[in-house]
């Protein structure tokens, strides 16, 4: 896992955020996970199905190590930041692990929804369409093949 910290340079905020970059290809095990339709540059060879990964998180505040369940204080925005970003971030690694027990090497049109489970639980989903994706095999650029009696004109122009 490779952590980068930076500050936000947007007017009002002044946040230094922790960015976790686990959507790398290495931690998923080899899975492109994109939310688009289609992988430019690769050809889909099988299409798997629906996969999906869930991760729960409980509503109450003071498991999560606020001071107070009613405005959250106690926690900096960082943190929150962080605490919603590993949730998701779980989700599609899940997600991601399912993928690659079918077969697949990537997922597409990946997408989150979430909803309560109970009033104290909730459960963020990450799902999309498991695929065997291959590069594309691009044909080689042809060299133009000018006529003889075109080649020798521009000779003698030159």
């Amino acid at each position: 896992m490779i952590t980068l910290s930076f500050t936000m340079d947007i007017p009002h905020l002044s946040v230094v955020q922790e960015v976790v970059f686990m959507r790398d290809v290495v931690n998923r095990g080899g899975v492109l996970v994109v939310t688009t339709d289609q992988l430019p540059g690769h050809v889909i060879r099988a299409v798997y199905g629906e996969v999906l990964g869930l991760s729960a998180r409980t509503l109450s505040a003071y498991s999560e190590g606020f001071k107070s369940p009613v405005d959250g204080s106690g926690v900096s925005m960082d943190v929150r930041i962080h605490m919603l970003t590993e949730c998701r971030l779980e989700a599609v690694d899940r997600m991601a692990r399912v993928a690659v027990r079918m077969g697949a090497n990537a997922v597409l049109a990946m997408r989150f929804d979430h909803r309560p489970i109970t009033e104290s639980w909730i459960e963020i989903c990450a799902y999309g369409t498991a695929v065997l994706a291959e590069v594309a095999r691009l044909p080689r650029p042809r060299k133009p093949v000018i006529p003889a009696a075109e080649a020798d004109m521009s000779l003698k122009s030159a």
